[in-house]
């Protein structure tokens, strides 16, 4: 009988292979992982399966309260046998583990739900303008000094420097303007100014010469730095109870570097839209507008990330085309097809326009969660599509907000990228313990 065991060993590796490559099998195993709910929401697990094996299959709640001596598990979702399933039911906000079971003790598959509450917002649109400063001062360029013999000459550059470093301390005195700087590098005259910078997340110590510049009268190290930035995006949301804003969808970068800017400090203030230039393949369109002198509302901003620019508003923040607070719509909900954008393109007019939704992919976290492509005619005719200042135009669908407009298509401004609202309230206080990453299942 021995000699036999191996023969069946393997017979039993057939039949198991044999059984997973059924359809029936490849529908039990292809369920997903994870699954997001809102809560009300309902979700239905179809099983197409015989009836000699729909009937022992069940889908249970695997409880966490294991000891006798921990309180009584009250579970986020409940579980519905129907003929076709199981319908699961978001009932409060919170996690559960589910089991497929066959004959209720062979586990088939564990499938993660996560509930999360509903969450209302007010929905943006507004252009506003941002002040952004720096926490030190960025490197970006490399300037000549012109000696007296008419040499070329670059302290900084030949001391190691390079482009993207944040100057952050001069002499072990905090830099937090370009006047800071050139104001020690002056006091210091001919001596070395001990330059301390951040690279790549380190802090490196460099000593850097001065160099008398007879075109300026002045010592200087032959640098080009920048310490903030000034442009005009627009607002996605603003959420009363904190009144905390998100803007823009994606992060503020230096032209010239191509690095995201670590905040100082900043602010938001609305803008007026003067004009619009229109894109075209291969040139992008902009929105050039004027920040307002009686702003309606302002805003520190406290966060340049990923996903956006946030802070607090000083003021509160009304949406005249939807004058309530909107019901956020999560990834999961999103789905192909017709949605609308709101944006200003004259003057400080929120407006609204058609657009259409022609992928999703939900397991991004780089800003493209989703491509879009403007159909409304009228915005064609004005801005030929998505132009610069449009990012953080709110997407609307089904009467639920869904994310923002983050990026143009360079060949085909009609379309571009957007950011789910998953992402960018991942980014608000109070927000982050109830929203995970998106699942790529």
């Amino acid at each position: 009988m021995r000699k036999y065991r191996p023969y069946f060993g393997i017979l039993l590796v057939i039949v198991f292979i044999s059984l997973c490559m059924t359809p029936q099998a490849k529908n039990v195993l292809s369920l997903p992982e994870y699954q997001r709910m809102v809560v009300g929401e309902s979700n239905n697990i179809i099983l197409s399966l015989p009836d000699i094996f729909a009937e022992k299959i069940k889908l249970e709640l695997k409880d966490p309260a294991s000891s006798v001596l921990a309180l009584p598990y009250d579970p986020p979702v409940a579980i519905n046998k129907e003929a076709s399933g199981f319908k699961i039911i978001a009932l409060k906000p919170g996690k559960a583990e589910m089991q497929l079971k066959l004959w209720g003790y062979i586990p088939l598959k564990s499938i993660e739900v996560e509930s999360i509450s509903n969450q209302r917002v007010v929905v943006g649109g507004h252009s506003i303008g941002v002040l952004l400063q720096s926490k030190g001062i960025m490197v970006v360029g490399f300037a000549p000094i012109i000696s007296a013999e008419g040499e070329k000459i670059y302290p900084a550059r030949d001391q190691g420097l390079e482009i993207g470093d944040l100057i952050m301390k001069a002499d072990n005195k905090k830099i937090e303007s370009e006047n800071d700087l050139a104001r020690i590098i002056d006091e210091n005259g001919n001596k070395k100014v001990i330059l301390e910078i951040k690279r790549s997340g380190k802090s490196i110590t460099i000593p850097v010469p001065t160099a008398y510049c007879p075109e300026t009268n002045r010592h200087r190290i032959g640098l080009y730095v920048r310490d903030g930035i000034t442009g005009v995006g627009t607002l996605t949301f603003w959420d009363p109870n904190t009144k905390y804003y998100a803007a823009l969808g994606h992060i503020i970068i230096d032209a010239d570097t191509k690095k995201g800017i670590n905040v100082l400090k900043g602010k938001i203030v609305t803008a007026s839209i003067q004009t619009v230039k229109a894109g075209q393949p291969g040139k992008p369109g902009e929105k050039i507008g004027v920040f307002d002198d009686q702003s309606s509302f302002s805003g520190t901003i406290l966060k340049n990330s990923n996903n956006g620019i946030y802070g607090r508003t000083e003021g509160d923040i009304v949406n005249p085309k939807v004058k309530y607070a909107m019901e956020v719509g999560y990834a999961h909900q999103v789905v192909t097809g017709k949605a609308e954008m709101f944006t200003v393109v004259n003057g400080n007019e929120i407006e609204k326009f058609e657009v259409n939704i022609e992928k999703i992919y939900p397991g991004r976290e780089n800003g493209k969660g989703m491509v879009i492509r403007v159909t409304d005619p009228r915005l064609l005719n004005l801005t030929g599509g998505i132009i610069q200042g449009m990012s953080g135009s709110p997407i609307v669908q089904n009467n639920r907000i869904i994310g923002a407009v983050t990026h143009v298509f360079l060949n085909d401004p009609t379309r571009g990228y957007g950011i789910f609202m998953d992402n960018m309230l991942s980014e608000i206080p109070g927000y982050t313990n109830s929203l995970n990453t998106i699942s790529t299942n």
